[in-house]
């Protein structure tokens, strides 16, 4: 009898396996419940799948020290809401930590008493049929009893640590030269559309950067502002939260919880701001600094291929417009 075979230990490190796992493209859930007490719980969730049509089965994975693991595990009923485009800030408010996330949300109660949320693509009510513990996560397979769909709406999608509010390949078909039509049709001639467009053919090929670094586009952003405070102010006392929050545009809640794995990861250090003991710090790490002067490289260098065709003035120019667009004047 041969003996038993085991996998083999892994040669990557936790952020390389995260990395990895975010180059799946995945549509973004909130998982909904309603306590036997009556308190209402959820939470932000991509690991969402389909198992059976017959019975109709779907999963999704919670952290086995997930503080809203006994909602869940005990419950009967739960909902999975899949979120539209325009559920973004609903899908980050779930996913914070020490936030009321029900203030001000419309819901309505489905047939078991789990909340449905109203705006979404899509719902699935279900009977928490079994659970599996694996790994640092329990595996729950749902019974569908109810599911609608809203066949109008666009799903929110989640990619590389980002949210895409359109399709990620949308507009990179043709030549990405050729001018859009501007005879007074919308699309091709409004300012906000033309700003996304440019948006994605920037980042089109640096995500990629990023993502081999194994950080998503905030935290990227995060280490680049403290890059440039540490520029500013030499030895730096750091960033605080707050500000970094303002910088990197994102909340303050979703870059606190950031920071705080970036922290465990070795790319930044927390600490008391002398002047007030109540408010965090933030400073990259040597190894937080090399891997953002890594990619400040290959930024500068994907810009001076992107602008080859203007000259410096125009280049100048065009940032300067940006510039001023950005502080509204």
């Amino acid at each position: 009898m041969s003996p038993a075979r085991k996998a083999l230990p892994p040669d990557f490190s936790p952020r390389d396996f995260r990395a990895a796992l975010g180059m799946f493209a995945t549509g973004v859930t909130i998982v909904t419940a309603r306590t036997a007490s009556g308190e209402l719980a959820g939470l932000t969730a991509s690991s969402f799948n389909s198992v059976s049509l017959d019975p109709p089965l779907v999963l999704w994975s919670l952290g086995r020290a997930a503080g809203s693991m006994a909602a869940f595990s005990n419950g009967q009923h739960y909902a999975i809401n899949v979120l539209a485009t325009d559920q973004q800030a609903l899908a980050e408010r779930f996913a914070a930590r020490d936030v009321d996330r029900w203030q001000g949300v419309d819901f309505v109660a489905g047939v078991s008493g789990a909340p449905l949320l109203t705006g979404c693509v899509a719902t699935f009510e279900c009977f928490n049929r079994s659970q599996y513990i694996e790994g640092d996560h329990v595996i729950f397979v749902g019974e569908v009893e109810r599911c609608t769909r809203r066949a109008s709406a666009a799903p929110l999608l989640y990619h590389g640590g980002r949210f895409y509010t359109e399709h990620p390949l949308q507009g990179s078909q043709g030549d990405p030269t050729a001018p859009q039509p501007t005879d007074g049709r919308f699309v091709g001639s409004y300012l906000g559309y033309l700003l996304g467009q440019a948006n994605h053919a920037v980042y089109r090929d640096f995500e990629n950067a990023i993502t081999a670094q194994g950080l998503t586009h905030i935290a990227w952003r995060v280490l680049a502002v403290l890059h440039d405070a540490a520029l500013s102010h030499g030895e730096t006392p750091g960033v605080a939260i707050g500000q970094l929050a303002h910088d990197v545009l994102a909340k303050q809640p979703t870059v606190t919880k950031l920071v705080q794995r970036m922290a465990e990861e070795g790319l930044v250090a927390l600490h008391a701001d002398p002047a007030d003991q109540r408010r965090t710090l933030v400073t990259a790490t040597p190894t937080g600094q090399a891997a953002a002067s890594a990619l400040i490289a290959q930024a500068r260098q994907q810009e001076t291929t992107l602008l080859a065709r203007w000259s410096a003035s125009e280049a100048e120019a065009f940032k300067r417009h940006l510039q001023k667009l950005a502080s509204g004047q």
